[in-house]
């Protein structure tokens, strides 16, 4: 009985980094993409039947005559809608990340990131990324 209890533990722990070290099954990666001039652009994660969004970031990038493309308005979020304000084109990326990824608001619910539209920019695109849940 010692042996095989023995055996027993050898291979346990044979088998354990491989166990420690497992990965969960991957949820499916989501994005958004959108560009623009002189309008709003928006960038939507689709609502999915009997699933959640989440949003683990998103750029937005734009260039020209530094004018204000904010407000910039996420919606379709777990504690409701967050908005940016003082990003100006033809500046730096606006890069926010979240972590933890912000889960969506509700099963089967977008996600939007909106800017405002500058007259002035030349180009102005927005990407965002996240993963979906079932």
């Amino acid at each position: 009985m010692a042996k095989l209890t023995n055996l027993s533990l050898a291979a346990f722990l044979a088998l354990l980094p491989t166990l420690a070290f497992a990965q969960a099954p991957a949820v499916p990666p989501v994005t958004a993409s959108a560009t623009g001039t002189t309008g709003a652009v928006v960038a939507t994660i689709s609502a999915k039947a009997s699933q959640i969004n989440s949003l683990c970031g998103f750029d937005v990038i734009s260039s020209g005559v530094t004018s204000a493309i904010t407000p910039i308005t996420v919606t379709g979020l777990t504690g409701g809608t967050l908005t940016y304000t003082g990003i100006i084109a033809g500046t730096a990326p606006f890069t926010p990340r979240f972590n933890p990824c912000i889960q969506g608001s509700a099963v089967n619910t977008a996600i939007v990131i909106t800017t405002t539209a500058s007259g002035s920019a030349t180009a102005v695109s927005v990407n965002a990324y996240g993963f979906t849940t079932y």
